[in-house]
């Protein structure tokens, strides 16, 4: 369902991405490791069509190389910041894009979408007519969730799901990101600093580290191996071979 080969980017002098392969099958649940600033956001904007790779090519969904606008069709979204729309009550945030697209779905259709989305992950149908400033953080992350798969897209991108969270929601998102993969049979990628989101959420593990993917496995081989700088990594280690004055 994704396929990236030789993927390099690069911003100025600054290289970024230095040659990334790799492919998820369908169903499977990778989730992407790594420090600040290796890459992590560059690759999934290059997955998604948000940023031109400089060299290699990228499919998903059967779709090469795909603008943003065609690709969205296929793909859910869960931004790390939520990113709902101030403006606009919960149930138009999680049917925006199916009011605007090809489906253009009337307002009654959407709503009932919406609240059909919403009790997916556990919230009420009167969250619906609630504004984003109404939510508390961790609603506001399911509103997202909501959001990304609202039309069942068959590939689904989670950008650090946990972040800003208590440990107790966060396992909370966690879970419903592991059912809701399961149940749609979707094909995920995440991206996150967080070990617990790794042990909760991933069929497979790929570590982000000077421009390429230097370790892939399993969550247990994860956890496991003695590579040192995954080990350094997963448990947090201020002394091993990655540097901690970045």
């Amino acid at each position: 369902m994704i396929r990236a080969r030789d993927i390099h980017k690069s911003f100025g002098a600054k290289k970024v991405l230095r040659g990334i392969s790799f492919e998820v099958e369908k169903g499977e649940s990778l989730v992407v490791i790594g420090g600040s600033g290796t890459g992590k956001s560059v690759l999934l904007k290059c997955l998604l069509g948000l940023e031109r790779a400089n060299a290699g090519t990228v499919e998903v969904a059967g779709l090469t190389d795909p603008k943003p606008q065609i690709l969205a069709a296929q793909v859910g979204m869960l931004f790390q910041g939520g990113a709902l729309f101030d403006s606009l009550p919960v149930w138009q945030n999680i049917a925006f894009r199916l009011m605007r697209g090809r489906a253009r779905l009337s307002h009654s259709d959407a709503q009932a979408l919406a609240i059909e989305k919403l009790a997916r992950v556990g919230l009420g149908p009167e969250t619906a007519h609630l504004f984003p400033a109404e939510l508390s953080g961790g609603m506001q992350k399911r509103v997202g969730l909501a959001r990304a798969i609202a039309g069942d897209p068959p590939v689904l991108f989670f950008d650090e799901p946990t972040a800003g969270l208590d440990p107790i929601m966060a396992a909370v998102i966690n879970a419903l990101i592991r059912e809701v993969v399961s149940d749609l049979g979707a094909t995920a990628v995440t991206i996150t600093h967080d070990m617990r989101t790794v042990h909760d959420v991933a069929d497979r593990v790929a570590m982000l580290h000077e421009g390429n993917f230097y370790w892939q496995g399993s969550a247990r081989e994860a956890f496991e191996t003695d590579d040192p700088v995954m080990r350094q990594f997963t448990q947090g280690l201020t002394e091993g071979p990655i540097p901690t004055l970045r």
